[in-house]
């Protein structure tokens, strides 16, 4: 049997590298997803320990320049504004985020969590249901942040936070 190359094993070759480099991008693909889910879950933990310490320096981390942050109740945009929002939360109510489900799909992500809090000046305790869609940017931070929840239970706190704001 000759060693040397015949026009089979070079077509099979040739193949075998296409099938290889033709299957990278499913394997990025799923990586990318992993990527997301990791740092979705670190985010949110560091909200929590954050919360807990009253400092959302380790939250605002995980978001851009222009992030953009949106609820029923309120919308900010740019960095400034996001930090102001929570700085006023996290002075304002005492709060842990709790994930029931998440799903994942290129750099978005859908949480579905409970969020229990407790506004300081009143001591009124509030447990809510809340969905939040984070977008990623290229850069590996959350360019856009939108939560969806029932304002009759958030919003008889939350309400006067933001109204003092503006």
């Amino acid at each position: 049997m000759s060693r040397h190359a015949t026009p089979a094993r070079c077509l099979y070759a040739f193949l075998a590298c296409l099938c290889l480099i033709s299957a990278r991008p499913a394997f990025a693909a799923g990586a990318v997803e992993m990527q997301v889910e990791r740092i979705v879950t670190t985010a949110i933990n560091e909200y929590n320990s954050a919360m807990q310490a009253g400092d959302p320096t380790d939250w605002l981390k995980y978001f851009t320049d222009n992030v953009r942050r949106k609820d029923p109740l309120s919308a900010q945009q740019g960095k400034q504004e996001f930090a102001d929002y929570y700085a006023r939360e996290f002075k304002s109510i005492q709060a842990q985020w709790v994930t029931k489900k998440m799903i994942i799909s290129g750099r978005s992500a859908a949480v579905e969590f409970e969020w229990n809090g407790v506004h300081k000046a009143s001591g009124m305790s509030v447990k809510a249901d809340v969905v939040a869609i984070l977008e990623m940017a290229s850069s590996g931070k959350f360019e856009s942040i939108i939560y969806y929840f029932d304002t009759a239970k958030i919003g008889q706190y939350l309400a006067t936070d933001v109204a003092a704001a503006h």
